[in-house]
């Protein structure tokens, strides 16, 4: 027993001594190797959509949660868009078996809703007494519904779909489409044009409404000078002016520097008076000065004898501007007033025959007399004047009978200009 025990406690001992002697520490569990964790941005109005986990070697299961919730929430894996902006969604793996908890984050944008792609929009001209008509909507990538409505509730109204003619003039016709899902409300414009009941011109009229390109004297006029060089062209678009019988009707023609004269003939006036109008727009041309554009001929187109001869002159002063003048035939008198470039004006000029047996107030023998109106759009010109823009009666000159209307390119220095909406008639008729 001795001998037993004399072996046994140093044995103990020893066992004892490497038991304590051994420490422990505690095994923490690896963490989840997570991969990119992407949210694909959205705009407002976007339906709810499924979270895609990122990958990971761990097979804990995923929740979601979102920074903002005024932008979106998360239900499951499930998020609705509320708000535009920018958040923080993130990710978290939970512990499974020999893996721990991981997280990873996404930012998620959501932005505005996308405009409408809204195709050409156009509403076409009417005359007065037109029956109601319907709108063609345009195209769209949207499936929002449209709407309409009228700037100027005396030329149009619109109930629905259906424009209502009111009166004579011009409306700017706006469509409007809603919002539709991802789709932001979005609007298009179109000018709508009412023109009044054309009467028959009572001596001549031309509204130029052949195709663009072709030439004045293949439409009724006679080249009378210069018959092949620079002709006189249609162009597009026409020109417009609110209430002329003429406005917005065909083309127009386009007179240029030097080239080509044209006359349109009609049966010669003995008596009475001879108004022709028609609307005007200048643009700006260097030394543009001195050199009329228009005026009344005999009917012979061999005759070189104008009257009432219109003019362009650049001022001298404020280049960007011109004055009109007009001529009886040799003397220039130019309009106190500047006008614009690229404007439309109505210009009415006026031929007075005067029997030249008469003795008028100034004591001699009647000359015919010319009279030139210029009309802006806010100008009132539905009944002649009593005062023109400028009054001529021609004391040196022989008179002539009207029988035509010229439209001249002569040089450089001739203003370049497109004339629309011509009319000659005996009384002051522009509108019907």
């Amino acid at each position: 027993m001795k001998k037993f025990l004399k072996y046994f406690f140093p044995l103990f001992s020893l066992c004892l001594l490497l038991i304590i002697s051994c420490s422990t520490e505690d095994v923490s569990p690896f963490p989840p190797t997570l991969g990119t964790f992407t949210v694909p941005a959205k705009r407002i109005g976007s339906l709810p959509f499924i979270l895609i986990p990122p990958t990971s070697n761990s097979a804990g299961t995923f929740t979601y949660t979102c920074a903002d919730p005024s932008i979106a929430t998360i239900s499951g894996s499930i998020v609705t868009v509320f708000g535009i902006g920018t958040t923080i969604i993130t990710a978290t793996q939970a512990a499974d078996a020999g893996y721990g908890l991981g997280s990873v984050t996404a930012i998620f944008t959501v932005s505005q809703l996308e405009p409408p792609t809204i195709g050409a929009f156009n509403v076409p001209s009417k005359m007065m007494g037109s029956a109601p008509f319907q709108i063609t909507a345009p195209t769209s990538n949207s499936g929002g519904s449209f709407s309409y409505s009228s700037s100027n509730t005396s030329v149009a109204t619109i109930s629905g779909s259906t424009v209502s003619v009111a009166g004579v003039g011009t409306s700017t016709i706006t469509v409007t489409q809603a919002a539709f899902g991802t789709f932001a409300s979005g609007t298009a414009t179109a000018t709508f044009t009412v023109t009044a009941n054309i009467p028959a011109a009572n001596i001549a009229s031309d509204n130029f409404d052949a195709a663009a390109g072709a030439a004045l004297t293949a439409n009724g006029w006679v080249a009378h000078s210069s018959s092949t060089t620079n002709p006189i062209l249609i162009t597009s678009p026409g020109l417009t002016f609110p209430n002329y019988f003429g406005s917005g009707i065909g083309n127009a023609a386009s007179v240029t520097s030097i080239g080509q004269d044209v006359s349109l003939q009609f049966t010669s006036v003995s008596s009475g008076t001879v108004y022709t109008s028609f609307l005007i727009k200048a643009t700006a041309s260097p030394l543009c000065m001195d050199q009329y554009f228009f005026g009344f001929g005999n009917n012979d187109i061999a005759d070189t004898a104008y009257r009432g001869k219109l003019l362009i002159n650049q001022d001298a002063t404020n280049p960007a501007k011109f004055k009109f003048g007009f001529a009886a035939n040799l003397t220039n008198r130019y309009t106190m007033n500047l006008y614009d470039y690229g404007t439309t004006y109505l210009v009415v000029i006026k031929y007075k025959i005067v029997n030249s047996t008469v003795i008028n107030a100034n004591g001699n023998l009647g000359r015919d007399e010319m009279s030139l109106f210029v009309f802006d759009t806010t100008s009132s010109y539905l009944n002649e004047p009593i005062v023109p823009t400028i009054g001529i009666e021609d004391t040196s000159s022989v008179d002539i009978l009207p029988g035509r209307v010229v439209l001249r390119q002569d040089n450089v220095n001739s203003p370049n200009v497109i004339i629309d909406g011509l009319r000659v008639d005996s009384s002051w008729n522009l509108r019907n």
